[in-house]
């Protein structure tokens, strides 16, 4: 089968495209490969009375959460309840908008303007949860996160956070000792991925939020860490659903915008999406080949001849260079003008009408071919 030359532009863009995303995705991709069950609390962790209280506490006893100001709506004020009844010992720190910006000027200037540069308020509300757990350590909990039991077993790992579904991990449930390693990680890579992928939902969610953390997670855990550095994995039976679950969620705040109902709609009837997309996609395809058919049809010709001359400087190029590094030099003159002979007499033969004619041509021709390889 043979390709014409707009099929194989396309071919061969799309690969170097696809080629770019994957090495650029990368992290995001291997999203795909769910491995949260082996840094999991084991039950007897959480539920072994003996071994949580005969372990020793690594996380500070303090409870962290956030709000813009310090009157928080009526329906969390039951959970932030629980979790003060139930953790009386505990230090309770509620992060208004003005002491979140003190606490990054004066603890992390290099910060301050990205900080203060993000377009949407929970992507601050995201990242000063980073910031808390990396300086004083504790347990960051968002504030429709309603505590169920105590939170003291969780303490005895260094880190944790829990397991979002399908795969991932999340960040309205987290702990820390100061300083761990994967919390400075995490603060550690904001500038980076600090970038406006244009639909509001997902510059939230790959640039401060559960997205962006699992990738953060993913990379930290991609090489191995000692038992100092591990984050264990909070699993979602232990979260809210089982027995003897740690939290009770109550209603959240609405952070997403329009574009988030059209990714629910779109989750919803993945079968109608998946063949809309495939719509999408061939409609794409056909306009691409529609401009590279035009731009060869008008341009082909010069952009021929133009590569012809980029790709002879670069050939003799390297023939200089070659020769500089070797002392060889290539003799290719006299094959090259026995090919143009060779092409000349195959032309006079095609074009010559007349059998009287053709003979004198080819006769012609070849006295000159002989005499020129003489000369040679």
């Amino acid at each position: 089968m043979k390709f014409n030359t707009e099929s194989k532009i396309l071919f061969w863009s799309h690969l170097i495209l696809a080629l770019f995303l994957t090495w650029q995705l990368f992290d995001l991709i291997t999203l795909l490969n769910d491995t949260s069950s082996k840094y999991a609390f084991l039950p007897n962790e959480l539920n072994n009375a003996a071994f949580y209280e005969s372990t020793p506490a690594l996380i500070p006893k303090i409870i962290h959460q956030t709000y813009k100001t310090d009157a928080i709506p009526e329906e969390w004020k039951e959970g932030q309840r629980r979790c003060k009844e139930l953790n009386p010992d505990y230090e309770y720190i509620l992060w208004t908008d003005k002491m979140a910006h003190d606490f990054i000027k004066r603890e992390y200037p290099w910060f301050l303007t990205n900080f203060e540069n993000y377009p949407y308020p929970i992507q601050r509300a995201d990242a000063i949860r980073y910031f808390i757990l990396d300086f004083y350590g504790g347990i960051y909990l968002d504030l429709d996160v309603g505590c169920s039991r105590s939170l003291d077993p969780l303490l005895t790992a260094p880190a944790f956070v829990r397991k979002t579904v399908p795969t991932g991990i999340s960040n309205d449930v987290m702990g820390s000792v100061p300083k761990h390693p994967f919390f400075s990680k995490t603060i550690n890579s904001l500038k980076k991925y600090q970038n406006n992928w244009i639909v509001p939902y997902i510059t939230i969610m790959y640039s401060t939020g559960p997205l962006f953390l699992s990738v953060i997670w993913k990379q930290y855990i991609r090489w191995g860490n000692p038992e100092s550095g591990i984050v264990k994995i909070i699993m979602p039976n232990d979260y809210k659903s089982g027995p003897d679950a740690f939290f009770k969620i109550s209603k959240g705040s609405s952070w997403h915008q329009g574009d988030a109902s059209y990714l629910v709609l779109m989750s919803k009837h993945i079968p109608l999406t998946v063949f809309a997309g495939f719509i999408i996609f061939f409609i794409i395809i056909g306009v691409e080949y529609s401009l590279v058919y035009l731009i060869n049809t008008i341009f082909g010709a010069k952009i021929a001849r133009t590569w012809k001359i980029i790709t002879g400087k670069f050939n003799d190029l390297f023939v200089s260079i070659r020769t500089i590094l070797t002392g060889y030099k290539p003799v290719v003159q006299n094959e090259d003008k026995r090919k143009k002979i060779q092409n000349k007499v195959r032309k006079s033969r095609k074009d010559s009408n007349l059998p009287t004619r053709s003979m004198l041509a080819d006769l012609e021709k070849n006295v000159d071919i002989h005499d020129q390889i003489g000369e040679e």
